[in-house]
C-alpha cells in the first residue's frame, strides 16, 4: 500500500532545502550578523556583552541598540556549534521554515481549503524575498515568524473558540517586539485592527484576563526600549533623518521673496515630510520594486530580479479579484491588514522602499498569489505555469549562487574570513596594523572571525562619535587600527589591509573576489 505524504510536508522540505543549502558560506557574514553572534558568544563566556553590560535587553553594538531577542535565541546554537556563521544563522533558518508551515495552518484555518493553503505556503517557500532574509541572521525574518504564530493563535480563538489560544497568542507577539525594531510598529497596529474588527467576539472575561497577561509580558520590553536607547535606531534612520524635505521647504520659501502665510502653509516642512512619507509608503507597491529591480540595497536583493517572480504578477491581480469576490471576511481582514500595515515601519525611515523592514508584506502577497493560482483549472495551463515556475526558480538559483557573489562582493562582505585569518597569523610581527573601513564595521567582523576573547574587548572598547546616520564604530583593538587608509599618515613598518584605495606600491599578498578582481590587498609600508 502506497504511503501518501501530505503536500505540505513536501513544501516544507523544499523550503528547508532552499534555505539551508550552503548557508554557512553564502552569503558571507555581514556586520549585523557578526554583532548578534559575537554578543551571544560574549554572554556565554562572561555574562556581559561586548561593551561589558550584564545581560542587556538592548545591545548597544554600533550605537543602534539592537533588540536582544535574536542574541538570546542564538546562544544555545553558539554554545553547541561554536562561534560560526552556521550557529548564528540556524535560529532564523528554523524559524523561517516554520513560517511556511504556520502560514499553511493559518490559511487552512481561515479557508478550510487544502488546495489554497498548499498553494499559499508553496508561494512563500520559493519566494525570493523571503528566501533572501531566511539565509542569514535576519531579525526581521525571526520577528515575522513570531507575529504570524501570534496571529494564528488569535484566529484559533476566534474560530475554534478555545480559551487557551487567547491566553497564549500575545506571547509570540511580545517575542517579536523583543526581536526587531519594525515589529514594534507592525505588531501593535495589527493587534489594534483585530481588536476593532472582532470587538464583539472579544468582549469576554477570557480576553480581558489575556489582555492583562499581555500587558504584563510587554511591560519589560517597553521599559527597556525607553530606558536603553530604544529610540536611537529610529533617530538615525527615521524620516526626519532625511534633510531633503527641510532643504526643499527652505528653497521654495526663498523663491517667493516676500513670504506670505499661504506660502508658509504650502511649503511647510511638515507638509513636505508628509508627502515624502506618502511617496515612501506607496513605493512598496511599485511594480518595479516588486517584480523588476527590487530593493536598491544589494544585500536585500538578487541581481536583475524583483522581490517576486515576474510570473506571479497576473496571479497577484487574479488573487486581489478573488479576495474581493470572496465572502470569507476572516481572510479579507487578515490579508488586507497585513498588506497595508507592513510598509508603515519602512515608510517612516528615509530608506524606502525597504525589503527588510517591510518583510511582513510577503505574507499578504503570498496569500494573494496563492489565491490567484487556485483559479487555474485547465491542466495544460497548470503544466505551463509549473514549467515557467521551474525556469524562474532555476534563474533565481543561478542569480543567487553564481552572479550575486560576483556582482555584489562588497555587499556580501566577501574575503573577510581569509583577511582575518592572515591578520591573525601576522599580528605579533607588526607594531601597527591598519585595516580599511571600506567594509561596514570591520571591527565586529574581526572580533567574530578571530573569536577574540570577550573579556579583553570589554576593557578596551571605545566607540567613535556618531556619524550622520547615528552609527558609531570601534577604531582600535590592540595594535589594529580600523579606518580610512591614508598612506602618508601610516608609520613605516606597518601592515596595511586595503581594498580599492590608490597605493603606489606592490602588495605582498591579496585576497581575490569571486569575480577575479582583487579584493583585499595587503601591504607592508
Amino acid at each position: 500500500m502506497a504511503i501518501k505524504i501530505p503536500k505540505i510536508w513536501l513544501i516544507v522540505l523544499i523550503a528547508l532545502l532552499l534555505r539551508s543549502w550552503q548557508i554557512a558560506k553564502l552569503p558571507s557574514l555581514n556586520p549585523d550578523e557578526a554583532a548578534l553572534g559575537y554578543n551571544a558568544y560574549s554572554l556565554l563566556k562572561t555574562g556581559r556583552d561586548e561593551h561589558g553590560i550584564s545581560w542587556p535587553t538592548h545591545f548597544k553594538s554600533f550605537g543602534d541598540y539592537k533588540p536582544g531577542g535574536y542574541v538570546y535565541l542564538a546562544m544555545p546554537f553558539v554554545k553547541t556549534f561554536g562561534l560560526t556563521p552556521l550557529a548564528v544563522r540556524l535560529p532564523n533558518l528554523i524559524l523561517s521554515v516554520l513560517t511556511v508551515f504556520v502560514l499553511y495552518k493559518l490559511v487552512f484555518l481561515l479557508t478550510n481549503n487544502s488546495k489554497v493553503s498548499n498553494l499559499v505556503s508553496f508561494v512563500l517557500a520559493i519566494n525570493p524575498w523571503h528566501l533572501q532574509f531566511s539565509r542569514g541572521a535576519w531579525e526581521s525574518s525571526a520577528a515575522l515568524f513570531f507575529m504570524l504564530l501570534g496571529t494564528y493563535w488569535f484566529y484559533s480563538f476566534i474560530i475554534k473558540k478555545k480559551p487557551i489560544y487567547i491566553y497564549i497568542f500575545s506571547i509570540p507577539l511580545v517575542f517579536a517586539l523583543a526581536t526587531y525594531h519594525s515589529a514594534r510598529i507592525v505588531a501593535p497596529l495589527l493587534f489594534l485592527v483585530f481588536l476593532i474588527m472582532y470587538f464583539k467576539k472579544l468582549m469576554n472575561r477570557h480576553f480581558f484576563l489575556a489582555l492583562i497577561l499581555g500587558l504584563i509580558l510587554v511591560a519589560p520590553v517597553s521599559y527597556s526600549f525607553l530606558r536603553d536607547g530604544g529610540f536611537a535606531r529610529f533617530g538615525s534612520v527615521g524620516l526626519t533623518a532625511d534633510t531633503g524635505p527641510l532643504s526643499r521647504s527652505e528653497e521654495l520659501l526663498n523663491n517667493h521673496g516676500n513670504v506670505k502665510l499661504i506660502n508658509r502653509i504650502m511649503h511647510n516642512r511638515r507638509v513636505l515630510y508628509t508627502l515624502s512619507w506618502v511617496e515612501k509608503y506607496t513605493s512598496h507597491f511599485n511594480l518595479n520594486f516588486l517584480f523588476l529591480d527590487g530593493d536598491e540595497v544589494p544585500r536585500s536583493k538578487n541581481p536583475d530580479m524583483g522581490q517576486l517572480y515576474l510570473l506571479e504578477l497576473p496571479f497577484l491581480i487574479l488573487g486581489i479579484v478573488k479576495l474581493f469576490q470572496s465572502k470569507n471576511n476572516h481572510l479579507k481582514i487578515l490579508t488586507l491588514s497585513i498588506l497595508f500595515i507592513s510598509p508603515l515601519a519602512s515608510s517612516l525611515t528615509f530608506q524606502a522602499p525597504s525589503a527588510l523592514r517591510a518583510l511582513p508584506l510577503v505574507i499578504s502577497l503570498s496569500i494573494l498569489i496563492g489565491l490567484g493560482l487556485s483559479t487555474l483549472n485547465n491542466k495544460i495551463l497548470v503544466i505551463l505555469i509549473s514549467f515557467i515556475y521551474l525556469v524562474s526558480g532555476i534563474y533565481y538559483l543561478d542569480s543567487y549562487y553564481l552572479h550575486a557573489p560576483k556582482r555584489y562582493p562588497f555587499a556580501w562582505n566577501t574575503g573577510f574570513p581569509q583577511a582575518v585569518e592572515y591578520l591573525e597569523s601576522q599580528k605579533n610581527n607588526f607594531e601597527n596594523i591598519y585595516f580599511t573601513n571600506k567594509y561596514d564595521q570591520p571591527y565586529i567582523l574581526y572580533l567574530f572571525f578571530s573569536q577574540y576573547p570577550p573579556e579583553n574587548i570589554q576593557t578596551q572598547i571605545q566607540l567613535t562619535p556618531n556619524d550622520k546616520f547615528g552609527f558609531s564604530t570601534v577604531a582600535t583593538i590592540d595594535n589594529i587600527h580600523f579606518g580610512k587608509i591614508i598612506w602618508d599618515e601610516i608609520p613605516q613598518g606597518s601592515l596595511v589591509f586595503a581594498v580599492d584605495e590608490t597605493i603606489s606600491q606592490t602588495p605582498i599578498n591579496s585576497i581575490d573576489f569571486p569575480n577575479n578582481t582583487k579584493g583585499f590587498k595587503i601591504y607592508v609600508k
